[in-house]
């Protein structure tokens, strides 16, 4: 970490950004002599003037430390969010107080009086020993900065500072980008496991918070905002969790994620909670996810933490490792979460708890949209497909084999009769109306028999003539359309309702087909009050018939739901969807833009040509939208027409268009069309290239098929392919047999990946500051006194 170079703070008199100051030779001289007495005296002197109450420290409100922080950030208090009823700071109870000479225990009095207490979050007051006037440029004591040089003289002159201020040890920096970083975060991240052992034995806080933008995630630095309620930063929770300097707040975080496992024993020792949870509710198992430590995972949930602990988006380490599309992370938690049942010779069988992994949960039967099998299903990345084997390929098979076969197959059959009925309600309409519509035998279902003297109302007429039923068919079909479309509209409703819309359309939008399908049914429920109406209006017959062309294209596209299912055409089902929505869309923004600058310049040129050519020439460009029309044309490859009519305009105007014509040729027909077939073909290549991309869709079929079930059908599914896991009936799990194969524990095989070198870089850094470079400063250094 650097400091900002500037003269102007006084305690870079005391020791500077360089390393120098006037306490440096001082503490050399201990060094060397073993008698600090001389550097005591300067503590005395110089070093408790910078300090409140001579080193003791006072309480100060925590309103007054997120101001200079929130102040660094907007510089305008009006930015801050304020969540008290007036918009008020809280006032100051301590105000009228004088610290420096109170005797009794102030702590417990604030825990009394404000709330104050060990472990809780609405901290109202914090004991801050070094002058807030009188810090570095980023906020920092003395012992920060030492700390921050982390060598051997200012380690040295650390120590001596926390035996004479030991409140000192808990003084954090104050400022925006390094809020919250204390001594016991520095002595991590230098990776001094002896400096961290003395700060522990004096009594430093193991659950110490960093709350700086530096060490948040990237994406969520923008959205930090303060409130005078509390200490912690507000920042939005949609978040990827990216950020190399993202390490979780706690001490315990810091040293998990730095990956020195001796620091986290050291802190685990000292009551250091593994299961706290910093601003986005991670724990330091979720770090260890983030940073794809598996040997550090493994040693913290030995240690105390917990497996089960969500974080503010409801994801457990399981499930955050499934977002992430962490597999290895995934595969270690799945490992130590299983229960082996039995082995013999090749054959293991291992039970894996379906909690938070199913997407039904085990009591009430609700979809969990957070449980890792919808997240990797329905997750974007290209590494998600990794998940699909052993373990998730098995469970999505046993729902297969339940329920998903068989509900996919009545599926087609319903959808199949709902086809050919709505076909044939469209094939048997009579091409003309009929020229009596109330014969004596005819069917009808309007009270009024006045309504079918109008011809636009000839549809509600079903009758036959002699020999023929093709209206009696349409009527069957059409009572068939709409009691289907009904009863499935109500159903979706009921569905909405019950989960959700949100939780609805995160699930349907991954199938549009079935979303245009579902769009029909309400074309079709709308189609009913226009026939009602039929005779008041020749507009609502003509509305009745576009919605009813509308819903023919509609309903046919519910085929490539049912063919994603499939391992021959799931694949290209999703090339055809990729293509239209990254591909096509793009295409046809840039082409929009050439087709309509160029139609204009051709309108006008034409227009010329007409007025100066007479009434031999003929205007293929009459409008300005068939000027359009004539361009997309063109772009197609049918411009013949267009250049003879150039050809006959003889004016100079002519020649214009015949540039004109060339250059949308090279540009539009030539570039932007061979542009699109180039994007077209990286597409199906990427997805072509996934040999697990028909897994993904299958698997996104069987859960859409789940969804459709009621929570209590799914509870009767989810016992076929599970098991009790204990005498609690409630906790599932599933059996999986693993036959004749060695299989390598993930935790195994991640420690061959981890250099030797780490190792060996942290037992470099513990020696050396203790024998080679003290050997060097010790050779350089003097008396100071005799100088």
């Amino acid at each position: 970490m650097r400091v900002v170079e500037n003269d102007g703070p006084q305690i870079y008199n005391l020791v500077d950004e360089h390393g120098g100051g006037m306490l440096m030779p001082w503490a050399r001289y201990g060094i060397k002599t073993g008698d600090v007495s001389d550097l005591r005296d300067l503590f005395d002197s110089m070093v408790k003037y910078f300090m409140y109450n001579d080193g003791r420290g006072k309480f100060v409100p925590i309103t007054d430390l997120v101001a200079i922080r929130n102040k660094q950030r907007n510089a305008i208090f009006n930015a801050l969010r304020r969540k008290n009823e007036n918009g008020k700071m809280n006032p100051n109870i301590l105000e009228e107080v004088d610290q420096s000479h109170s005797k009794g225990d102030l702590r417990k009095a604030l825990k009394i009086l404000d709330g104050f207490g060990r472990g809780s979050r609405d901290v109202k007051y914090r004991m801050i020993v070094w002058d807030l006037s009188e810090r570095g440029h980023m906020g920092e004591t003395l012992l920060n900065l030492c700390l921050l040089h982390n060598t051997v003289e200012h380690n040295f002159l650390a120590k001596e500072l926390v035996l004479k201020f030991p409140k000192l040890v808990n003084d954090i920096f104050i400022s925006e980008e390094y809020y919250g970083f204390s001594p016991l975060h520095e002595a991590i991240v230098n990776e001094d496991i002896q400096i961290l052992y003395f700060l522990l034995k004096n009594k430093a806080d193991v659950h110490q918070r960093c709350y700086g933008a530096f060490f948040s995630c990237e994406d969520q630095r923008e959205s930090r905002s303060d409130s005078f309620e509390h200490e912690w930063v507000d920042m939005q929770q949609n978040t990827k969790y990216t950020g190399r300097m993202y390490w979780g707040e706690y001490p315990l975080s810091f040293a998990a994620c730095t990956d020195q496992p001796d620091c986290v024993r050291l802190l685990c020792a000292f009551k250091a909670n593994p299961n706290m949870k910093d601003t986005n509710g991670n724990t330091v198992l979720h770090m260890c996810v983030i940073h794809e430590l598996p040997e550090m995972f493994q040693l913290l949930h030995s240690l105390g933490a917990k497996l089960n602990i969500c974080n503010n988006v409801y994801l457990t380490p399981l499930g955050l490792a499934a977002k992430l599309a962490k597999k290895n992370m995934f595969d270690v938690i799945l490992d130590l979460e299983k229960h082996t049942l039995w082995s013999y010779r090749g054959t293991t069988c291992v039970a894996y708890p379906l909690k938070g992994i199913d997407t039904v949960d085990e009591i009430t039967g609700h979809i969990n949209q957070k449980s890792a099998l919808s997240l990797v299903v329905y997750g974007e990345q290209s590494r998600h497909l990794e998940f699909f084997d052993d373990f998730m390929e098995e469970l999505v098979r046993q729902k297969w084999n339940v329920f998903g076969k068989r509900r996919l197959l009545n599926s087609i059959i319903g959808y199949t009769v709902y086809l050919i009925s709505f076909s044939l309600a469209f094939l048997t309409r009579s091409p003309n109306p009929p020229k009596d519509f109330l014969q004596e035998n005819s069917t009808h279902f309007n009270i009024n028999k006045n309504l079918y003297n109008d011809e636009r109302c000839f549809l509600w007429s079903y009758t036959d003539p002699p020999g023929d039923f093709f209206q009696k068919i349409r009527l069957f079909c059409e009572l068939i359309v709409v009691g289907s479309s009904f009863f499935q509209f109500s159903n979706e409703l009921r569905q909405i309702s019950h989960s959700g819309i949100t939780r609805w359309w995160k699930t349907i939008k991954t199938f549009p087909g079935k979303l245009i399908h579902k769009t029909s049914f309400i074309i079709i429920l709308l189609m009913l009050p226009l026939r009602m109406i039929c005779s008041l209006s020749t507009f609502a017959v003509f509305l009745e018939n576009i919605l009813a062309i509308v819903a023919a294209l509609t309903t046919s596209m519910h085929c490539l739901f049912f063919l994603r299912a499939l391992k021959f055409t799931g694949p290209f089902i999703l090339m055809v969807y990729k293509i239209i929505i990254n591909d096509i869309i793009r295409f046809l923004l840039i082409y929009s833009i050439f087709i309509f600058s160029f139609s204009q310049e051709f309108f006008l040129i034409f227009k010329n040509c007409e007025r100066d050519s007479g009434p031999d020439f003929e205007n293929v460009f009459g409008s300005p939208g068939e000027a359009v029309l004539r361009m997309f044309i063109m772009s197609v490859g049918e411009f013949t027409a267009v250049y003879r009519n150039l050809h006959i305009c003889k004016t100079i105007i002519g020649v214009q268009g015949k540039i004109l014509f060339l250059a949308y040729e090279l540009l539009v027909t030539v570039m932007l069309l061979n542009l699109l077939i180039a994007m077209m073909t990286r597409t199906y290549e990427r997805i072509a290239e996934t040999q697990k991309e028909w897994k993904r869709q299958w698997a996104q079929v069987i859960l859409m098929l789940e969804q459709s079930v009621p929570p209590q059908e799914r509870l009767q599914h989810m016992l076929q392919y599970s098991r009790p896991l204990t005498t609690d009936k409630s906790r599932r799990a599933l059996v999986v047999r693993q036959h004749n194969e060695t299989k390598i524990s993930p935790i195994s095989s991640a420690k061959k990946l981890i250099p030797a070198k780490r190792k060996l870089k942290r037992l470099l850094t513990l020696n050396s500051f203790a024998g080679i470079r003290r050997k060097s400063f010790l050779s350089s250094s003097e008396n100071p006194s005799s100088t």
